[in-house]
């Protein structure tokens, strides 16, 4: 069957192609960026519970507000990613919907446990987790895994209308991309750079705590620059076999047949290595800004491999603009009003409990 014809009209954007997306990759970075620090704090939750590890409380109550702002921050790509993408993001939604509601239940659910862990380990001597804890912080990380997989599926179904025929053999809203070979590096890339992110989140932390003379700040700043370098070199590795993954006409536009593809791989590549460097080198916010740069590279490049994709099935001179600069703009400004409350709202100061 002709995958074409089951792509739905497209309907026409408000602006040109090129702004959306500039607004996309812009917001989807941050949101990145969030998700990334949830679920690695999450994971090395769990991985410091098993050792026993002090100084857990800050970390568990990073996690729900971290949580709550990826999914607010979340609203502002999703909404650019529909109205470019539309008609292949609500198909893939449709042939996956049993796993996009569990989804919605999952991060809920992880969501009630993260404010648990908060309060029970604020009144834990040192911040330490006992077995309780260590179940709870497992609990948590299985579920956010789970909604990692859903959302690597989502975005496969999304940029793969060849798989949507399988529709006619299971119609129960339950298909997946597991077929496509870079569904495994592309999921385990999400997860090792969570976790690199999740370090590195957990130095800034101890580097806070040095800053106010706790003699522990200086070894969880090092454990968690440590779990940063280890992990980004984990995720480079995985990023390796997730570009040999691809269709092969796919893989040659990002090694010199596509300049702009090009470019941002190469840029990503130096700005990662240069992160990781000053992170063996135990300098925290140089890391911390090369952490930053290289997500800035690689997120329009995840855009770039989503438009050579579904290049056969969309381009930017088949889109119809009907330009509506009213809307754009109130949706502008009401989106930076909502940055600007959030950003005020993560910025106040919250008490440190004791073994934090």
């Amino acid at each position: 069957m002709d995958p074409t014809s089951l792509i739905p009209p497209a309907d026409a954007l408000p602006a040109a192609p090129w702004l959306l997306r500039l607004l996309l990759d812009a917001t989807f970075a941050v949101h990145l960026l969030l998700m990334n620090a949830m679920l690695g704090l999450t994971l090395l939750g769990f991985a410091r519970s098993l050792r026993q590890s002090e100084g857990l409380s800050r970390q568990a109550s990073l996690v729900p507000t971290l949580t709550a702002l990826a999914v607010n921050v979340g609203v502002a790509p999703f909404l650019f990613l529909q109205t470019l993408y539309g008609q292949f993001l609500y198909v893939g939604f449709m042939l996956m919907g049993v796993y996009w509601v569990g989804l919605v239940l999952a991060v809920m659910a992880a969501y009630g446990l993260a404010y648990r862990q908060k309060y029970a380990l604020g009144h834990t001597p040192h911040g330490r987790s006992g077995p309780r804890g260590t179940l709870v912080w497992g609990a948590m990380a299985l579920l956010m895994l789970y909604a990692s997989l859903v959302q690597v599926n989502n975005a496969l179904l999304l940029q793969r209308p060849d798989f949507w025929s399988g529709f006619f053999e299971n119609a129960s809203g339950t298909m997946t991309a597991f077929a496509d070979r870079t569904f495994v590096p592309r999921w385990l890339h999400f997860v090792l750079a969570s976790v690199s992110v999740g370090g590195l989140s957990l130095a800034m932390v101890g580097r806070g705590r040095s800053r106010r003379g706790d003699p522990h700040g200086a070894e969880l700043q090092a454990e968690g620059l440590r779990w940063f370098s280890h992990g980004a070199l984990a995720t480079a590795a995985v990023g390796l076999w997730w570009l040999v993954s691809l269709p092969r006409e796919v893989m040659l536009a990002f090694m010199g047949g596509h300049a702009l593809g090009t470019g941002l791989l190469l840029g990503g590549v130096a700005s990662a290595g240069a992160s990781v460097a000053f992170g063996l080198r135990g300098k925290a916010i140089p890391a911390a800004c090369g952490a930053v740069v290289t997500v800035c590279f690689m997120v329009p490049l995840r855009e770039v491999l989503r438009m050579i994709q579904l290049s056969p099935h969309l381009n930017d001179a088949a889109m119809t603009v009907r330009p509506e600069p009213t809307t754009v703009a109130m949706f502008l400004g009401c989106m930076a009003i909502s940055l600007a409350v959030v950003w005020w709202a993560a910025a106040r100061p919250v008490p440190d409990r004791k073994g934090a």
